[in-house]
């Protein structure tokens, strides 16, 4: 290699770092700026509403974290290990759990590829591939925000689209429009076609088992009942503040899913934070019943409002999520310290031994095991008469 090539390859290598650098701090730029658009009203008309922050209830708000937890494990962390079961791997509860929260912590770091690495290597110890840990997570958050984007547009697109306006109406256009194309994407034909393409171009091995259509739907189905219990939760925080009846759990049910929807879409902003905040507070502004509405004098003194519970519900998402990864972490200690003898690891060991999975790094090579884990003994050779 001369100097020039060299110094070349030098100079490329500068250029994408400081390419990736760039769009990190245009990414969090624009999270900044929302949230300064945000917090404005919040400051601005606190004296306004500050009785009606006296009327969020802290017990309330624990318990609604609760329900994110159960929601967080049932409905995410356990549609995950089915569809790992559903690839061949069977991964210990306390272990899914375990390492499924602690990927989706990871989002909240600034880039989006931490989420999807974090878990590759958290997962690499039971017997799970990098390929196969990509394409299940890949096909749980389709399959979620495809639940979501139903479940917006199921409670909201009655109000009409002309209701909306501004970035609540662009990002329900956008989901309307999303729900074909996520449906064809996670059919299975499509979706392994499209996946075992991928691994053959970078040299992987492909993914032969996979789930059927109707086991998909099945996952959707209880994804959408998900939903309707986080719903709940919400409701259960936002309810006493804005003197919102029950029969009206659908208007938080459909803007936290929108809301949901655009800080997953936000690739720039960590954890979709702002995006989420700012779809939230507008799409409730349009789909509040006009009773509530009515009940603020200044339409700006409701926005504050709305901005703080956003903001409110920010911290209840992430108070449920640390929780869950709290539990996961005390259930599988021996997993979370890398312990041989963790449940899912030793059996992992038996099936790489077999040759039936492939070898995690930490592990070495099959060379690495005992002479008789490594190999079946091989039977006598007869002698033929």
């Amino acid at each position: 290699m001369t100097v020039l090539e060299g110094n070349y390859q030098i100079q490329a290598g500068l250029g994408r770092r400081t390419g990736v650098w760039l769009r990190r701090a245009i990414g969090l730029g624009i999270t900044l700026a929302i949230f300064l658009w945000m917090l404005r009203p919040i400051v601005g008309h606190w004296r306004q509403f500050e009785g009606r922050v006296e009327l969020v209830s802290l017990g309330r708000v624990l318990a609604a974290s609760l329900m994110f937890s159960l929601f967080l494990f049932a409905i995410r962390a356990m549609s995950w290990r089915r569809i790992l079961i559903g690839f061949g791997h069977r991964l210990p509860v306390p272990a899914a759990t375990r390492v499924w929260s602690s990927s989706e912590l990871a989002r909240y770091l600034p880039g989006v590829i931490w989420q999807v690495v974090g878990r590759v290597y958290l997962v690499r110890p039971y017997g799970v591939s990098g390929s196969v840990c990509s394409a299940s997570q890949m096909l749980e958050l389709a399959l979620f925000l495809l639940a979501n984007i139903l479940l917006a547009v199921g409670c909201l697109v009655w109000l009409g689209v002309k209701t909306f306006h501004g970035v609540a109406q662009a990002w329900l256009l956008g989901a309307m429009a999303l729900i074909p194309v996520l449906i064809v994407l996670v059919y299975p034909a499509i979706f392994y076609g499209i996946t075992n393409q991928l691994l053959k171009r970078m040299g992987k091995p492909p993914i032969l088992r996979r789930l059927r259509f109707r086991q998909l739907c099945v996952l959707l189905v209880w994804a959408v009942l998900g939903l309707a219990w986080q719903s709940l939760a919400i409701w259960l925080i936002v309810s006493r503040p804005l003197g919102l009846q029950f029969t009206k759990w659908w208007v938080v049910a459909g803007a936290y899913s929108l809301a949901w929807c655009a800080g997953f879409l936000a690739v720039w902003a960590p954890g979709g934070i702002g995006v989420r905040e700012l779809v939230f507070v507008t799409a409730m502004q349009i789909a509040l019943p006009p009773r509530v509405r009515a009940a603020f004098s200044d339409p700006n003194v409701l926005m504050g409002f709305l901005a703080f519970l956003s903001v409110l519900l920010r911290l209840w998402a992430t108070t449920g999520e640390l929780v869950l990864a709290g539990l996961a972490y005390a259930f599988d200690f021996r997993g979370a310290l890398g312990r041989a003898d963790a449940p899912g690891r030793q059996n992992a060991m038996l099936r790489m031994a077999a040759g039936k999975a492939e070898l995690p790094r930490e592990y070495g090579t099959a060379g690495d095991l005992p002479s008789s884990a490594a190999s079946p003994p091989t039977p006598p050779a007869t002698v033929p008469k």
